[in-house]
């Protein structure tokens, strides 16, 4: 009889254990994979950035930042899809049914674990794979002193050279707001279809994306034909740290409201997917 009927921290840090425990080989094996992808992208890139290069400055720093980029988000938005995994077959839903917790804690900790625990090992499996390539090109190339780590401060700020990605800390914080904001949709997706969610949410959001484009490309050809235009003045005038704050106010909404709106699906799928 579970007497916390909403949250019991010591019943949730258990949960979280059995979790790692059960998941532990595929969890090793995605790790492993995160890894392996990252540091082949690195090393083949140092070998054409390094290979007769005759400057003083390790050239291969955009690239790198960049992958951070694209790796977190692809990986991230990956990983959200896995959320609601064990819901696939009709024995892990009776697992996780029978599970003597509430729906919060098992919403809330395969959550954690795709989200924040996910960004905890992709900053480890980064540095790694980063260290790798340091590694294997200071034994390669023993006379380029110029090879280390990346410095992923140079993720925003003016930085040195060309080794910024973005230029203020608006734009970053837009970027991860923006990334918080994707991954909330594939961990909504996880809990609508059990199966292929990736792929299904994948195919979702690029089709009403697109859909979107579409409309407002039509509505805006039909209204400049018909000579229809709208001017707000100059005293309306939005700054872009205002434009970006307020994508990252919009972005941080639509993320609360998506996890919100995935936890309520997973309690409705438990009396759904019981057969």
């Amino acid at each position: 009889m579970i007497k916390d009927t909403f949250f019991s921290l010591p019943r949730f840090m258990n949960l979280c254990r059995k979790e790692m425990v059960e998941s532990w080989k595929s969890n090793v094996l995605r790790i492993v994979l995160l890894y392996g992808v990252m540091a082949v992208a690195m090393v083949c890139n140092g070998y054409f950035e390094y290979h007769g290069q005759k400057s003083s400055i390790d050239t291969t720093w955009p690239f790198l930042l960049a992958t951070f980029v694209w790796v977190l988000w692809g990986f991230g938005c990956l990983s959200a899809s896995f959320t609601m995994e064990k819901m696939k077959t009709k024995t892990g839903r009776i697992s996780t049914l029978m599970t003597p917790v509430t729906s919060f804690e098992k919403f809330f900790s395969r959550w954690l674990i795709c989200t924040v625990v996910f960004l905890v090992v992709f900053l480890i499996t980064y540095k790694l794979a980063d260290y790798t390539r340091v590694m294997v090109y200071s034994l390669a190339y023993p006379e380029k002193d110029f090879i280390a780590p990346v410095d992923l401060s140079h993720l925003v700020g003016k930085g040195k050279y060309y080794y910024t990605l973005c230029r203020t800390g608006w734009e970053f914080g837009a970027l991860i707001a923006a990334y918080f904001f994707v991954q909330s949709l594939f961990i909504l997706g996880s809990t609508i279809w059990s199966k292929n969610s990736f792929l299904k949410t994948f195919a979702s959001v690029t089709v009403i994306v697109l859909g979107y484009f579409g409309v407002g490309v039509f509505m805006s050809k039909m209204l400049l034909e018909r000579g229809v235009y709208y001017s707000f003045g100059d005293d309306v005038a939005m700054s872009e740290e205002t434009m970006r704050g307020l994508l990252i106010a919009i972005c941080i909404f639509l993320t609360l409201f998506n996890w919100t709106l995935a936890y309520f699906r997973f309690k409705e799928s438990e009396i759904i997917n019981r057969m």
